[in-house]
């Protein structure tokens, strides 16, 4: 091949390279300028459990103003929800040409305490997770089951209970799925740490003024058993004699009052 013939070679070669790099720079210019900039988000499908404002919803998600479809990163706005302790799940998903959709589980409140803030008892709830997601007079409202211990002082919104009440957690879970009735009844529940994780528990219930010592089982048939030894005791007007029943042991063990 002589000189001549390489040259031209080479200068259709790099005369192609150039073509093919001014292609992809008016390509780029075309979607940067005139495409990507009209792609908005212009419709949200907003589904969720929570009780709030959807534009509070979309704010916690970091939408706010006009979005761009293409550079917006549904698992950043995921992670953004669910970095919210109100929020269990998200899913978000963009749909083809301008929808983005979003869906919302919120926490099912499970129980609650009262954490002493600035002289004022603020109920602090939290689910069958052990997520406290929500502090303040709001919880005021609901029913639900007072825990009541040392565990609880130091604890704040986002934190978890103890590994250790988990087991609780699920028992009260399955209470209140499968007997509210049951599961309204109970008024506080006292945690006493025995060590090493493990605890033990004082009911109290709503209908009978003494308390209730239980293991950590805390399944429906114990409960049923220790409301009727109550129910009996009221009826017989015996409630006022005794300090608390232990049911503990699988028997139930009066403790008399001094003096009865």
């Amino acid at each position: 091949m002589n000189n001549s013939s390489l040259y031209r070679k080479t200068r259709n070669t790099l005369f192609l390279v150039m073509l093919v790099l001014a292609v992809v720079l008016v390509i780029q210019i075309v979607l940067n300028v005139l495409v990507i900039p009209r792609m908005k988000i212009r419709q949200v499908l907003l589904e969720s459990t929570l009780q709030l404002p959807d534009q509070t919803l979309l704010r916690m998600g970091g939408i706010q103003g006009q979005v761009n479809y293409l550079t917006l990163d549904e698992d950043i706005v995921q992670a953004s929800y669910e970095s919210s302790p109100l929020i269990r799940k998200a899913f978000v998903e963009k749909q083809f040409p301008n929808t983005l959709k979003i869906v919302l589980y919120g926490r099912n409140p499970l129980g609650m305490f009262l954490k002493v803030q600035d002289n004022t008892a603020l109920p602090v709830v939290f689910d069958d997770q052990g997520v406290l997601f929500h502090a303040g007079h709001a919880g005021e409202g609901l029913d639900l089951p007072v825990l009541t211990g040392s565990e609880f002082s130091e604890m704040e919104v986002g934190m978890t209970l103890p590994e250790g009440l988990m087991p609780l957690l699920e028992d009260l879970k399955m209470l209140q799925m499968d007997n509210p009735l049951l599961f309204s009844g109970i008024s506080e529940i006292s945690v006493r740490e025995k060590g090493e994780g493990l605890y033990d528990f004082t009911l109290y219930f709503k209908s009978f003024a003494i308390p209730v010592l239980v293991s950590e089982n805390l399944d429906e048939q114990l409960l049923k058993k220790a409301m009727l030894v109550l129910d009996v005791m009221k009826k017989r007007a015996m409630l006022s004699d005794v300090e608390y029943a232990d049911f503990r042991s699988g028997q139930v063990i009066l403790k008399m009052r001094e003096g009865v």
